[in-house]
């Protein structure tokens, strides 16, 4: 599933033009990106009667065209392996946040690891479902600022730890760092879950869209209690602004 992602290019050709783009792929003359699909496989099954297809080709995976002059709210639309995921946050009232100005960079979940998620969620009961629990892990994927991957690169060079934390929608802070062996950017939470990238930093006009390979739930760290010492963690966070230095200490309790 990575490796896919280093088959897809983005061609950064025409992104000086203001107007907007149309829905189909125009090589060499626009700022585009072509999103890989793989769910619709998931969907397939051998026919029953001599009418209904029996092949996979009647079910393709076809790849979406995704613009740099788009908002990541009509990206999020257009992109099928992000349709759960834009769906999921229409449900839980996050998905306009997406349609201002920004800057924001999300780090956005497919569709085969939100469907596991939702239905440990939804326990049986039918798709939406709008939890705390739901809208607290999307939360934890957008982030403001504009984060591209040489900026996340960037401020992660400038701190001994090799890690930097955004503050995420959700409240908790989600840790960036290369991976061990590889250098890769990963994402990780306070209990050291670590999320990988599957597609990594297409620019977008309000921020920048990535897709991960699973969920990654949000941990936030115990409230200190009433006369316990604190610490501050050797890892520097960014707030809120568009990928400015807003750096401060994390609490964390003893």
């Amino acid at each position: 599933m990575a490796g896919a992602a280093v088959m897809v290019a983005l061609s950064l050709g025409g992104c000086q033009s203001t107007a907007r783009q149309d829905a189909y792929a125009q090589v060499g003359s626009v700022c585009s990106f072509m999103a890989p699909t793989v769910s619709g496989t998931r969907n397939y099954t051998p026919r029953t009667t001599k009418e209904a297809p029996d092949s996979a080709v009647a079910y393709p995976d076809p790849e979406t065209p995704v613009y740099c002059d788009r908002t990541i709210a009509e990206s999020l639309r257009s992109v099928i392996e992000l349709a759960n995921y834009a769906r999921a946050l229409q449900t839980v009232g996050l998905f306009s946040i997406l349609q201002r100005n920004g800057p924001f960079t999300v780090f956005a979940i497919p569709n085969g690891p939100l469907q596991q998620y939702e239905a440990r969620v939804a326990r049986g009961a039918p798709p939406p479902v709008s939890t705390p629990d739901l809208k607290s892990l999307l939360g934890y994927t957008i982030v403001r600022g504009r984060w591209s991957p040489d900026a996340l690169r960037k401020a992660i060079a400038r701190q001994p730890t090799h890690a930097i934390g955004l503050q995420t929608l959700s409240g908790a802070v989600l840790t960036v760092s290369p991976e061990p062996g590889t250098g890769k950017l990963v994402l990780s939470n306070a209990a050291g879950a670590v999320n990988k990238l599957w597609v990594t930093g297409v620019p977008q006009s309000n921020g920048v869209l990535y897709f991960t390979q699973s969920v990654l739930p949000p941990v936030f760290p115990p409230a200190p209690q009433p006369g316990t010492a604190t610490a501050t963690s050797a890892i520097t966070y960014y707030g809120k602004g568009a990928g400015a230095v807003v750096a401060k200490p994390l609490a964390v309790s003893h």
